[in-house]
């Protein structure tokens, strides 16, 4: 099957505060975060668009206006789905889901990943799922250690290498047959959480597994090391 990106879509969400980022989101909220020369949702549009994506959809929320102004410039066709600062991430992709008419791409607003968006939706087409999600490779700090129920160890690992979700999925609007409004309601991420060990018993959860290079601005700490490594010229594609 031959995968036409200018014919499907990415729904960005961007609606959350970004408290952890601290004084830096009380005038701007975080999606416009200058890292280098250009914004998050800059460096984040112009990837996409240069694969080939033309259709983009933004959950906003927190300084929405602000939001809107900024992405109306960027992108003439944008839609908007502004349902206020307080809803979870998975009652946002309902919200918008008038849209989901086949596999949608979802991204987290503050997510940076080098993906091969052709060879995910061939993957996630092939795997029959409702759900792909991305995952990545990340190093634990410490060493793991389990026991039994009368305490002796069972298995010691030293600073292993897990899997954790990237913030990119894809996902079909079929996926809300599956799960009732409790889920959908939960705050922030737990939504999405429950959302998921909920479909992996149904054998309707695929992961695309992603090593390249990826940045998240959740903290202080995090920005200073996405402008250290993307510089003060240099695009977000450059350095990959």
């Amino acid at each position: 099957m031959k995968i036409k990106l200018s014919e499907y879509k990415i729904i960005i969400l961007c609606g959350g505060r970004g408290k952890r980022l601290g004084k830096i989101t009380k005038k701007i909220p975080k999606p416009l975060v200058k890292v280098g020369g250009l914004s998050i949702i800059e460096h984040k549009l112009n990837f996409y668009k240069k694969q080939g994506f033309k259709n983009f959809a933004f959950c906003i929320g927190y300084k929405s206006h602000l939001l809107k102004k900024f992405l109306k410039k960027k992108c003439k066709k944008a839609i908007f789905f502004e349902e206020g600062v307080n809803v979870g991430i998975l009652k946002r992709i309902f919200l918008a889901r008038k849209i989901i008419n086949k596999p949608t791409i979802i991204s987290y607003g503050d997510t940076l990943a080098k993906i091969n968006f052709k060879d995910l939706l061939v993957k996630h087409n092939k795997s029959k799922a409702v759900l792909s999600i991305v995952v990545a490779p990340i190093r634990h700090p410490f060493g793991l250690v389990s026991w039994n129920s009368k305490k002796k160890a069972t298995k010691f690992e030293e600073k292993p290498i897990l899997s954790h979700f990237i913030g990119y999925a894809i996902i079909e609007s079929k996926i809300f047959d599956y799960l009732d409004n409790k889920i959908i309601g939960l705050e922030n991420g737990k939504g999405m959480v429950k959302a998921i060990q909920t479909l992996i018993p149904k054998r309707l959860v695929n992961v695309y597994k992603f090593d390249g290079l990826q940045l998240t601005v959740n903290s202080p700490n995090e920005l200073k090391e996405a402008r250290t490594k993307i510089g003060k010229y240099f695009t977000f594609d450059e350095i990959l």
